[in-house]
């Protein structure tokens, strides 16, 4: 379902009010200069060796522990450690072939490869039965092994010619996008990194995120994480023109789909730690790319945004994590907008309608849900909040 652009939140609004967003102060109701969090993420598990002849298991891509290490090739019998987890089955070209016989342990189920991982294994794996069961059958083919990289990386560990930090241009359908790189200084091409994309708000820029320590988020990484700043195109809103996120035609989700692949062949980004943060109309594309990329990202966390002007198709219903930030006497983008964006998430998540505190106060939890869901409604009007940052950054970091 495409989601049609309505601007209710923007009506009333002053020029001079739209003008403040792209040119920020630092106090005060106007708006500033996003405050956000950074990447945290999820830890992969470990990787075995790949090979041509797939003879090589591999580590879980979310969170598993130990690789089965059946045959791959046929004829022979592998053994299937049954302690601990759910260690993944062998990956390889050829796994088809191979039958496990489990020893005595307690479950060894299929593992789960993570989202197309580099040596891991696929969809499944030979694993044993439970209560030390015979071992069950060949799981689906994984892909090749790649040099011992981590399950869940990307094609681009290991590359001799990674992409170094800069200003850059991609072709989308015609229009000449940009976006602003930045490569931790003593990026490892082996070591697969958290992928951190920060959205400017309306009437802003790339070099505004960048100038502003990407929202923050760059000064707490400590080297641990690639960021982006895209540019967005110029548009019109509450009669500011001014560059935003308007995804006409889908084309703000197919410059984000053209970055993901580029960074992805080029870079060692770990595919289970890709973040998304923005303040007002970076915030509405956060909201919106989580319906769209929602099997992508990790997790998301909107600052004083709504899903009501960022156009974008529910192409995922997949739980997401997200932390969504607004102020309480908001009349840029009105704080209900923000609040009812966070309830799709909630329901998208499954979550109850309890809520427990949590840091920094007033900060909530929904209880009960599938991923966590919090919601920070704080005292000030269209502005980052000062503890944002530092929030979002603890909130990625537990994956």
């Amino acid at each position: 379902m495409m989601r049609h652009v309505q601007l209710p939140f923007l009506l009333g609004v002053t020029l001079a009010l739209g003008c403040s967003e792209a040119s920020p102060s630092t106090s005060g109701t106007g708006p500033q200069t996003p405050s956000s969090g950074g990447a945290g993420g999820e830890s992969a598990g470990p990787s075995g060796r790949g090979g041509a002849s797939g003879s090589a298991g591999a580590g879980a891509g979310q969170g598993g522990s130990l690789a089965g290490s059946g045959s791959a090739n046929g004829g022979s019998s592998g053994t299937s450690s049954g302690s601990g987890g759910a260690p993944a089955g062998t990956g390889g070209v050829n796994p088809a072939g191979g039958s496990s016989s489990g020893m005595a342990g307690t479950i060894a189920g299929a593992g789960v490869g993570g989202r197309d991982p580099s040596g891991g294994a696929g969809s499944g794996g030979a694993g044993a039965g439970s209560g030390g069961n015979a071992g069950g059958g060949a799981g689906k083919a994984g892909n090749s092994g790649s040099g011992g990289m981590p399950s869940g990386s990307t094609p681009g560990c290991g590359s001799a010619t990674p992409l170094e930090s800069g200003t850059f241009m991609l072709d989308v359908d015609g229009t000449s996008r940009k976006y602003v790189l930045d490569v931790p200084a003593d990026y490892d091409t082996n070591h697969p990194y958290r992928l951190m994309f920060v959205w400017h708000p309306l009437g802003g820029s790339a070099t505004q995120v960048v100038n502003g320590g990407y929202d923050g988020l760059k000064s707490k990484s400590e080297g641990t994480a690639i960021f982006v700043a895209p540019d967005g195109l110029v548009g019109m809103a509450a009669g500011i023109n001014g560059q935003g996120w308007y995804n006409t035609d889908g084309g703000d989700m197919k410059f984000l789909a053209l970055m993901l692949q580029h960074f992805q062949e080029s870079l060692c980004i770990d595919k289970a730690r890709i973040f998304s943060s923005g303040f007002s109309f970076g915030g509405m594309m956060s909201y919106a790319v989580g319906f769209e990329y929602g099997d992508v990202f990790r997790a998301i966390a909107p600052q004083s945004g709504n899903l009501q002007a960022t156009p974008h198709k529910e192409t995922t219903t997949t739980p997401l994590a997200i932390m969504a930030f607004h102020g309480d006497a908001d009349d840029f983008v009105d704080t209900s907008g923000g609040f009812m964006a966070l309830q799709e998430y909630a329901d998208r998540n499954h979550c109850g309608t309890e809520t427990a505190p949590v840091d920094p106060s007033p900060c909530v939890e929904y209880q009960g849900c599938d991923q966590p869901t919090i919601w920070c409604e704080f005292p000030g009007a269209h502005m980052p909040w000062s503890s944002a940052s530092a929030a979002i950054w603890n909130f990625f970091s537990q994956f």
